[in-house]
């Protein structure tokens, strides 16, 4: 947590929380991101409490505390399987250090399945289902799947009174008005361009699609797309013996698989919550919350087949915790805009333009300098990009050398552009960059540039992929004696004075 540098997304949010003189103004800001509002209201919170940008790695770490000592000290579950949770690339990394709002529903669900059986009568299920809702939008359909779990054990409970169906009712309408809130949120999206182009034609054929499609749903986690989805379904049959249980995991895989094709794909923060989901159901059955079903000699053999599955599944997790610890060893970042920051630091380019390809990288940036931001894509300056669809998804080296030196001479400072990508690799070629953007690169435009920008660093590798190439217009504000590049074994860079 000490080393870590902080990407696009954990700064976007941030600078999200922190916009608008007074919260109703933050919220309206806020609306159509595509997150609820609980993280933004945590955020803005804190640093009213402590107004320092440090509130964003504090308020991450404590809810991923929060989440993992919950579970290492009140779970059921061995300690196998509690240290393959707690020393995992999700639950030591993902879930606590990288300063997301994933992390608050990993501890909502805990505290679900830690508290059901006390809560499972009273509003308070209902309270901390609607919170669930507010986390994430995909957290916000494992929330009704929490309610469709009670739902149908309160169904199966011969016993239950009327009583028990009207705080039952009580809950589903708290829980509705918690996913209402989440609605109003996030809809409709101003990031429009990063939506699936898969919403634009839906039919019966689209959702069947989205079933066995390997391409947007459970596909970051493993090296295996189509081995992850099929050790992600067959998890599932660990709940085999519990009709509640098993029904609504059921129905959670299939939601999400739709969700993900449709509306927007899944990254490895997205995919885990799954896991989490059904550990915090096998919490609950084994506290006797569900409906147990007769020990048949076939669904015990099941039952053993979908909880080794999901074993394995925890393992694979505990393996790729290597990968952030590797790069640590090494000293590569998880992402190079600190190093970019510093570089601003040089006189020649104290109060340099910033801009780089595409746009999305440039909002880490809010986080380390005050610069001002040229979203080159969108035309115009800003804290933040926008993912809209009506930007510039075609651009050429021509166009970026024709927007510094318009901004150059409308401003008088320097221009330092960041390039993703390393243009050296490339002679002639049409770069796709996320969300249907194309950087189009020939011999011409290419040697056009390189005559017009100064070299000035290469700052690769990084953890997240966010490395950089940096050049400056004009040339001749290029740092003198001072050079960020690749140390000779290419796996790390330094300033040299």
């Amino acid at each position: 947590m000490t080393d870590h540098v902080f990407w696009r997304d954990e700064v976007r949010a941030l600078t999200l929380a922190l916009s608008g003189d007074n919260t109703i103004e933050m919220l309206r800001n806020l609306h159509g991101e595509g997150h609820p509002a609980l993280w933004y209201l945590l955020l803005r919170a804190a640093h009213w409490v402590a107004p320092y940008r440090e509130v964003l790695p504090f308020v991450s770490a404590l809810v991923g505390f929060a989440a993992m000592g919950l579970f290492a000290l009140y779970s059921p579950f061995r300690l196998a399987i509690i240290g393959l949770v707690l020393f995992s690339f999700y639950g030591a990394f993902e879930y606590v250090v990288v300063a997301r709002n994933y992390d608050i529903a990993v501890l909502v669900m805990f505290l679900i399945a830690a508290l059901y059986d006390r809560i499972k009568n009273s509003i308070w299920l209902g309270l901390l289902i609607a919170l669930l809702a507010n986390t994430n939008v995909p957290s916000c359909i494992l929330a009704g799947c929490f309610l469709l779990f009670r739902f149908i054990e309160l169904y199966s409970d011969k016993s239950a009174e009327r009583s028990d169906w009207v705080r039952f009712f009580a809950n589903s309408v708290i829980a509705a008005i918690g996913a209402w809130l989440c609605f109003i949120t996030v809809y409709p999206p101003f990031n429009d361009g990063a939506v699936s182009s898969n919403l634009d034609t839906l039919s019966l054929a689209t959702f069947g699609r989205a079933l066995v499609d390997t391409e947007h749903g459970f596909h970051v986690a493993s090296s295996s797309p189509l081995l992850l989805n099929i050790v992600m379904f067959v998890s599932i049959l660990s709940l085999v013996r519990n009709r509640p249980a098993l029904v609504a995991a059921i129905v959670a895989f299939v939601a999400l698989k739709q969700f993900y094709y449709i509306v927007y794909p899944s990254d490895y923060r997205h995919e885990m919550l799954f896991p989490i989901y059904l550990l915090s159901l096998h919490w609950i059955v084994i506290k006797g919350g569900g409906e147990p079903l007769p020990e048949r000699h076939w669904t015990k053999s099941m039952e053993v087949v979908g909880a080794w599955t999901l074993a394995c599944l925890l393992l694979a997790q505990t393996v790729r915790l290597t990968f952030p610890i590797e790069g640590r060893i090494r000293g590569t970042p998880y992402t190079r805009s600190a190093d970019v920051a510093e570089l601003l630091k040089q006189p020649s380019l104290q109060g340099a333009i910033l801009m780089g390809d595409p746009d999305t990288v440039l909002d880490a940036f809010n986080y380390y300098v005050d610069n001002p931001v040229w979203m080159m894509r969108e035309g115009r300056f800003g804290e933040f990009s926008r993912l809209i669809k009506n930007s510039r998804s075609d651009l050429t080296l021509d166009d970026v050398v024709s927007d510094a030196r318009r901004l150059h001479r409308s401003t008088g400072r320097p221009v330092v552009y960041l390039s993703t990508t390393n243009l050296d690799r490339y002679e002639r070629a049409k770069l796709k960059y996320m969300f249907h953007n194309v950087l189009t690169v020939t011999p011409e435009n290419k040697a056009r540039f390189l005559a017009s920008m100064g070299f000035v660093a290469r700052l690769r590798p990084a953890l997240s992929g966010e490395s950089y190439d940096v050049y400056v217009y004009p040339a001749t504000s290029a740092p003198k004696g001072a050079v960020l590049g690749l140390d000779p074994d290419g796996k790390n860079s330094r300033v040299q004075k």
